[in-house]
């Protein structure tokens, strides 16, 4: 049990209040690592007709950070108005929900809006009702400059500051959609409507989703969201337990953020899980232990949904009961693109951990890594004809699953410790996406401590 917290409710809702693995992140104390990319984007929005795109990677914490970033320019007279897209997403269906949602906002707001109930707009008043406003916008925006003036006539109801978070951006599926928000922006910058954005979307570039669109692209300041750093992993577990008076030691707040890779959800995932257990100890607990640490992770595991325990249930449950020690090896490393040698030598390292297992030779490793390119195994890797041998994670948050499996079966994945390639070898410019840039593990940590300490 924890001391300070021996009731189950005032726990649970304190440490829900610390950790968000399922919901964004809002309140910029909470979000850790992302300084540099919150101030980026404040200076950006002072710009008139700007708006920012945050893009990147499943699970990189872009949600969290265009929350905390709306919130932080959103005046205090409103909340910031926050939208998610859907593969059916149209102009239309946008700017009626936006306008919807603005609308209910208002009519509990008696100060700002009494003195425009009386103005003549063309498609909104506060007399409409939430069913007409939705029913009616969706047949009346048939243009874009008509998206425009629904958009003008929310930022003069709303707020001082009014600002849009569109969420999942990529989930529009059809590239004609996602060109006509580029005109959309271009014309809210043209028409000098007071109403940012911030878009969000997993995307290797800006281009890939808005289209070649370059007088519109001009519009945004683009946020490349990568893996969280070190120090930002760990100040996470840190927060927690300090909130709890309870120490962390070093070695796990390690662990985890190495099993993390990076990626917020799984940090904010383990640490709940972890602290779950610490609170079930029926003994008074000072100290998070490693018995804590590892139910916690497997807990963790076991609540993963199934679209990322999917394709790794492929893999491993193939004829061959070899390809789960392969699949292990591909996660190892800082770096997300890594040639078969240097998964190799990954792969040899974990099999001197493995009692009774030997290794597979060369050439038949090599087969199992072309295997986990199909569909039968779950098309976890990608490889390119023209960089043959390069591998890399068709989803990369898929990776830090097979990091926390590796962990919970006691298999210790050092960091980027590829020993039989020079890394000068690997010649391809820096990217957050194509992980080249690394997030280096900090001069100091070692990850060579056994799970089972």
């Amino acid at each position: 049990m924890l001391r300070s917290f021996v009731d189950r409710d005032t726990f649970a809702k304190r440490l829900n209040e610390l950790v968000s693995p399922s919901q964004p992140i809002q309140s910029i104390e909470h979000l850790y690592g992302r300084v540099q990319e919150l101030d980026q984007i404040d200076k950006a929005l002072y710009a008139p007709g700007r708006h920012v795109f945050i893009y990147g990677d499943r699970g990189v914490g872009k949600s969290s950070l265009a929350a905390a970033a709306a919130r932080q320019y959103q005046s205090s007279d409103a909340d910031y108005l926050d939208m998610g897209c859907g593969p059916d997403a149209t102009l239309s269906s946008v700017v009626a929900n936006i306008a919807l949602q603005a609308l209910q906002q208002s009519r509990v707001r008696t100060t700002k809006t009494t003195t425009k109930a009386g103005m003549s707009w063309r498609f909104l008043t506060l007399e409409r009702s939430a069913e007409e406003v939705a029913r009616d916008l969706h047949t009346e925006v048939r243009t874009v400059l008509d998206a425009v003036e629904v958009l003008r006539e929310v930022a003069e109801m709303h707020s001082e500051k009014p600002i849009v978070v569109l969420d999942e951006f990529d989930r529009i599926q059809d590239p004609a959609t996602r060109h006509i928000f580029a005109d959309l922006v271009k014309h809210l910058g043209d028409k000098k409507v007071n109403l940012k954005f911030i878009f969000t979307g997993v995307a290797a570039s800006l281009t890939e989703l808005l289209g070649a669109h370059q007088s519109a692209i001009r519009q945004f300041a683009t946020i490349e969201l990568g893996r969280l750093s070190w120090d930002g992993r760990w100040d996470i577990s840190l927060a927690v337990t300090d909130a709890f008076k309870v120490e962390l030691p070093k070695d796990i707040y390690v662990r985890i953020a190495a099993v993390s890779d990076g990626f917020p959800y799984y940090v904010h995932l383990i640490t709940e899980k972890m602290m779950w257990r610490a609170w079930e100890d029926p003994v008074e607990v000072e100290t998070v232990s490693w018995q804590h640490y590892r139910n916690g992770l497997k807990d963790a595991i076991d609540s993963i949904n199934a679209e990322l325990r999917r394709p790794y249930e492929l893999a491993v449950t193939q004829r061959a009961d070899d390809y789960e020690e392969v699949l292990w090896s591909t996660a190892d490393g800082e770096y997300l693109q890594r040639y078969v040698d240097q998964i190799f030598a990954s792969y040899l390292f974990i099999m001197e951990q493995r009692e009774g297992r030997a290794a597979l030779p060369l050439e038949k490793f090599k087969a199992r890594i072309r295997a986990l390119r199909t569909q039968r195994t779950g098309s976890i890797l990608v490889t390119e004809e023209a960089r043959k041998g390069l591998y890399w994670y068709r989803e990369t948050m898929l990776r830090g699953y097979v990091r926390m499996q590796a962990e919970a079966n006691g298999v210790k994945l050092v960091g980027d410790r590829d020993t039989t390639v020079a890394r000068q070898e690997v010649h391809v410019p820096s990217s957050a996406r194509k992980g080249y840039r690394g997030s280096a593990v900090p001069p100091g940590v070692s990850l060579t401590r056994k799970i089972g300490k």
